[in-house]
């Protein structure tokens, strides 16, 4: 796999609709808290002894592709700590925000603490999801855990649109529907892919 970032035609979509609808401020506030979080998984990645080879950016946000050998508490680890990452973010923008009135600080403390609650839901390929799927993996035979894993992501896409349809006409409603279309769409997509396998 090529070192190095890549950056699809579909991440500049998203990137655009962010500058049209929320203008520079937005912009900087997600790309920061994304950053934040991405920084959070590579120093896991390195403090566990392996090695950040690619970040990529497309349309569902930042991946980040590392290379290493990781016991079951190390992929946990690693896992996790963009969330950590994303939350002290957003306490420590909440507090510069308050205490000097920014509106910068304050937009980006939401922006990173709604992005690590979104990573922390139990659907893949969410950190969240993939945290569950090795607990699963733990405990269930894999054509098992990969059964009930499906199945939590798909209740997970569920709750949000019945969510998004109650919070309709509203921007939290958009963005609830948003989620869970992503989220089904990565499913089809996972299906596929297990398929072809």
């Amino acid at each position: 796999m090529n070192r190095g970032i890549a950056l699809s035609p579909g991440a500049v979509l998203v990137l655009s609709l962010i500058y049209f609808f929320g203008g520079i401020s937005s912009l900087g506030a997600v790309l920061l808290s994304a950053a934040v979080h991405e920084l959070g998984h590579a120093a896991a990645i390195k403090l566990c002894g392996g090695k950040v080879k690619r970040l990529s950016f497309d349309s569902s946000g930042l991946c980040m592709t590392g290379a290493g050998t990781y016991s079951t508490g190390g992929e946990m680890f690693i896992l996790l700590a963009g969330p950590v990452a994303g939350l002290a973010l957003a306490f420590a923008c909440s507090k510069l925000g308050n205490d000097s009135a920014n509106d910068f600080f304050l937009r980006t403390a939401g922006i990173s603490f709604a992005l690590t609650i979104y990573n922390m839901l139990p659907a893949l390929p969410l950190d969240g999801g993939r945290a569950l799927n090795i607990l699963l993996h733990c405990f269930m035979c894999a054509e098992k855990a990969e059964s009930a894993m499906h199945g939590i992501s798909l209740m997970t896409a569920f709750l949000l649109a019945a969510a998004g349809v109650y919070a309709s006409g509203t921007q939290l409603g958009i963005a609830l529907l948003a989620a869970a279309f992503w989220i089904l769409i990565e499913q089809i997509a996972i299906v596929k892919s297990m398929r072809l396998m």
